[in-house]
């Protein structure tokens, strides 16, 4: 039930669960990046905006649900699902107060893909992704012709969409370590007309962010190959407790299968099915994941003991902010 004075779900007995649902509008991928951290759960999936409508307003009616934000990606290239626009659609049907945002590789986002967001006519958050800061580094990772394809996906995504209050867009840029003055010229131009850009390290399948010198380290196989290796940072050592992400993120596959946390992959890491399952069971579970980890430890649970994402709960900041990560 939903508490008309504080606004928040739950009973006094039992307070729902805040979530962070990530949603994968498809498995599929147009590109097939060495840094990749989803690349071994990529397919031919695409989700059913009928069964996300069905999906989402189980969750609404849910008393033990409190969904904080929509991340509509996970693995694979959004655009890939033809019906892209009417899954945006469904999410500003049934939960139009909710904060959602997805990220792209840019390439798809030609005038007509575009278009299709905008009529959607519900403001929420566009990220391109972008490796790096020149043609260089980023096609080192996303193959031959890519930056250039992206920055042109960008361009049009503002130059159609933005300043219209529509859509926020911005740039997800992976630091690859270089300087400034290495930056592609019209990189930086673009970066002066977005709303947000936010730079990050690569995260690797271990959980821990890698930082990287030089971007010509993705020239060595060996040296890619140790990066992208389960067992990356050997010398850091693996937290004790769980991450924010366990309990609190739901990541669903386009057939509802969900599982505990973006790097999740296989049968090990999965909670439920929101398509076939309530929430509440779903959720429940992933309570219950989390209780695991802090009780043994993370070393002591198969799927986790490996990871090396900080240790931490949910801290006011989680709960004010539009995204978690």
């Amino acid at each position: 039930m939903l508490d008309t004075v504080t606004g928040r779900r739950g009973t006094a007995a039992q307070p729902a669960q805040p979530v962070w649902l990530w949603l994968d509008p498809t498995t599929r991928c147009n590109l097939s990046c060495r840094l990749c951290y989803t690349k071994q759960s990529h397919g031919k999936l695409d989700l059913d905006p009928g069964e996300l409508r069905g999906v989402l307003e189980s969750l609404v009616r849910s008393p033990a649900v409190e969904v904080k934000t929509i991340h509509l990606n996970w693995r694979g290239e959004p655009l890939m699902n033809p019906r892209f626009a009417e899954l945006l659609a469904a999410v500003r049907d049934v939960m139009p107060d909710t904060p959602l945002q997805w990220h792209t590789n840019g390439t798809m986002l030609t005038p007509k893909r575009v278009r299709e967001v905008l009529e959607v006519g519900w403001p929420h958050k566009v990220f391109v992704s972008v490796d790096g800061g020149n043609r260089h580094s980023h096609d080192l990772n996303r193959g031959e012709g890519t930056f250039v394809r992206t920055l042109k996906g960008l361009k049009t995504l503002l130059d159609l969409g933005g300043g219209s209050g529509i859509t926020t867009v911005g740039v997800y840029q992976i630091d690859l370590g270089e300087p400034l003055e290495d930056y592609d010229p019209e990189f930086l131009r673009l970066i002066d007309r977005v709303d947000d850009h936010v730079k990050v390290k690569p995260l690797l399948p271990g959980g821990a962010e890698h930082r990287i010198d030089k971007a010509d380290v993705l020239d060595s196989d060996e040296t890619l190959a140790r990066m992208m290796a389960e067992e990356v940072h050997p010398n850091l050592p693996v937290p004790h407790g769980p991450c924010f992400w366990a309990g609190h993120t739901l990541c669903m596959a386009p057939n509802g299968d969900t599982s505990i946390c973006v790097i999740s992959h296989g049968r090990p890491g999965m909670v439920g099915n929101l398509i076939e399952e309530t929430p509440d069971v779903v959720v429940g579970r992933a309570i219950a994941f989390r209780a695991q980890l802090a009780a043994k430890g993370r070393q002591n649970v198969p799927h986790c003991r490996t990871c090396r994402k900080p240790e931490g709960g949910i801290f006011n900041h989680h709960l004010n902010r539009e995204t978690a990560a």
